[in-house]
């Protein structure tokens, strides 16, 4: 919708990921990959969460265009696929959220606590659910470090919010 801002928005996120090249980072809400192939090239392995089948099509063809072969995108409800990778022994360095105007079902950010990643960087269209949530990751032990505004729809009321938080 807004190139210049997108740019903008992808620098806060990946400034605040502070990627040195061996983290393994997950990407919950992908969408179509951008924010996790942006990341990838500074990423050790990266694995993108999305529940639109088409998104992850769309995902994986970028990554092959790419030439990123140590992304992978997994097709499901974050709801339900983090919880269960965690489960299985995931532990990410980096959790980037990027979740639908609800926020983060309590469930993403319980298996979020348990992996214990060392920075989480959440991407907030509502800034009534991002503190929210905020929030919810205080009372586990996260600090919130900083909240940046991105201005992605000039002229209107709506605004991105790049958080940091860290354990």
């Amino acid at each position: 919708v807004n190139p210049v801002q997108t740019k903008v928005l992808y620098q806060q996120v990946a400034d605040f990921a502070a990627l040195t090249g061996a983290e393994r980072v997950v990407d919950a809400y992908c969408g179509t990959g951008t924010i996790a192939l942006a990341l990838a090239k500074d990423a050790g392995e990266v694995w993108g969460i999305e529940s639109e089948p088409s998104a992850v099509a769309d995902a994986e063809i970028n990554a092959k265009l790419n030439l990123l072969d140590h992304v992978q995108f997994l097709l499901g409800r974050v709801e339900e696929r983090l919880p269960k990778m965690v489960r299985e022994g995931l532990s990410p360095d980096v959790v980037v959220l990027d979740p639908p105007r609800k926020g983060c079902d309590p469930t993403v950010i319980d298996a979020i606590v348990q992996a214990q990643p060392r920075r989480v960087v959440y991407v907030s269209c509502n800034p009534a659910t991002l503190a929210r949530d905020l929030g919810l990751f205080a009372a586990n032990g996260y600090q919130t470090r900083q909240v940046r505004p991105v201005d992605m729809f000039p002229q209107t009321a709506h605004v991105e919010a790049v958080a940091l938080l860290t354990s």
